[in-house]
């Protein structure tokens, strides 16, 4: 386990990450995932309460490039595996397992249930699932309740965004029975849908992600600036309070 400014981060790879999934549901309880990148923890670092939820989770992977970068100056071991391939890999596993799947989807998102229903149908034929939109900011417990109850999932994607997706997981650890296993994924399914784009993969190898993000949507550069230089700072700040 690695640590980068308080929140732990799993160290294993990809397929050791996903043979835990796999471990996780055939058990006999609820566990969740997280996918911290610099964003989400720096907002960790105001809400420590959040930052818990993150500490606990059974599954924590380095979704960024600058924690990659962050390990390095802090000579701490971190395999970045981000939450849109590592989805692809447990919708894979969830079909051919034939384990049922409940996307809880944030309804003023860039996709619908229904596009998103479309879309899995096309690239996952056998998968089981459903998919359901709703208020973030209200999350309706009982209609949730409700779905979870009648659909009996065993795997939960929420695609809502941080923190909301994080703390709808954390507050229902004990009322989904039939889950083994949950995940905040942010807007993985939009690229699903082809509703947003991801960087070509020659920016992804680089770790320039955020550069193809603000050109597709310059709005975003309060966040990008937030992501690399803010994070960036609080990473070398620490490296000088280590050595005085």
């Amino acid at each position: 386990m690695a640590n980068i400014l308080g929140i732990n981060l799993s160290t294993f790879n990809e397929e050791s990450a996903l043979k835990k999934v796999e471990e996780y549901l055939t058990g006999n309880r609820m566990r969740y995932g997280v996918t911290p990148n610099p964003e989400i923890i720096l907002y960790s670092l105001k809400n420590q309460d959040y930052a818990n939820i993150l500490n606990q989770a059974n599954i924590s992977l380095a979704d960024g490039f600058g924690l990659k970068v962050a390990g390095i100056i802090l000579k701490e071991k971190i395999i970045r595996i981000t939450g849109s391939d590592f989805s692809l890999k447990i919708l894979e596993l969830a079909e051919k397992r034939e384990e049922k799947v409940l996307i809880i989807n944030w309804e003023k998102g860039l996709s619908t249930n229904v596009a998103i229903s479309e879309a899995l149908k096309k690239k996952y034929q056998k998968l089981k699932f459903l998919v359901i939109d709703i208020d973030r900011n209200n999350p309706p417990t009982d209609y949730i309740q409700k779905e979870v109850f009648n659909f009996s999932p065993t795997i939960v994607f929420l695609a809502l965004g941080s923190p909301y997706q994080e703390n709808v997981i954390y507050k229902n650890l004990n009322n989904w029975p039939s889950v083994r296993f949950a995940i905040g994924v942010g807007g993985t399914f939009d690229f699903i849908t082809n509703k947003a784009r991801r960087a070509p993969q020659i920016l992804r190898e680089l770790g320039m992600e955020w550069l193809w993000r603000l050109i597709l949507q310059p709005k975003r550069i309060k966040r990008i600036y937030q992501a690399t230089f803010v994070f960036t700072l609080k990473i070398l700040k620490q490296v000088i309070k280590k050595h005085t």
